[in-house]
């Protein structure tokens, strides 16, 4: 995959003396080195360089989307180390969360070089499909909500669905189970609900009638 200029970029300035951002003004890729001409956004200072570019690695990727799964593939820089719980992008756009790593001999890990991956198994991480389970008495209901990933449940408020509303109680989390604060939807696993009665808003007709 050809490799896009980027409009900016990190690099140690000469004159700072520090990584700093700049302005890529002009540049062309090549195979293994970037040629450009920067300007660093916090002294001013112009100049051209070479950057020697990352080897790059076709890895495969299983997307599940819900019940659904697909196989594509992602480039990868020989100086990426990829993590369990990693979010990236792939080239079309969608957000992706890294659920398992696996090396050639079918040997899955944590984490792991670039240049050791065999296939990414991944999430699609646009949205998230939370799974609630709702007590009223002795009955449980389960339900589902859709999430972004940053969305943020708080233990105590309302929780609006379709059929009926409840008051969050607990969030189970990756790491722990909450019973107060808030979490992300990226680490959610389930929502736990008291049961509370779907409110209705309640019409004035009032305003509708004509004098007779």
């Amino acid at each position: 995959m050809e490799r896009e200029v980027p409009d900016t970029i990190f690099f140690d300035c000469p004159t700072c003396d520090d990584e700093t951002l700049h302005d890529v003004l002009k540049g062309r890729m090549g195979k293994n080195a970037f040629t450009a001409t920067l300007k660093c956004q916090d002294c001013g200072r112009t100049f051209s360089t070479t950057i020697p570019l990352p080897k790059q690695y076709r890895v495969d990727v299983v997307v599940s989307d819900g019940p659904v799964s697909e196989r594509t593939t992602t480039m990868l820089e020989d100086d990426d180390y990829i993590v369990v719980g990693d979010e990236f992008f792939l080239e079309d756009g969608r957000r992706l969360r890294v659920c398992a790593i696996e090396l050639p001999g079918d040997k899955r890990v944590k984490k792991a070089k670039a240049e050791r991956v065999k296939m990414l198994w991944t999430q699609q991480f646009d949205n998230l499909s939370i799974k609630v389970t709702i007590n009223n008495d002795r009955v449980s209901y389960s339900r589902r909500i859709e999430a972004l990933p940053d969305d943020e449940f708080e233990v105590g408020n309302r929780l609006q669905l379709e059929d009926m509303d409840c008051y969050i109680h607990a969030i189970k989390t990756r790491e722990k189970l909450i019973q107060h604060g808030t979490a992300e939807a990226r680490e959610i696993i389930r929502i736990y609900g008291k049961f509370s009665a779907k409110q209705y808003s309640v019409l004035d007709f009032e305003d509708d009638v004509e004098d007779i």
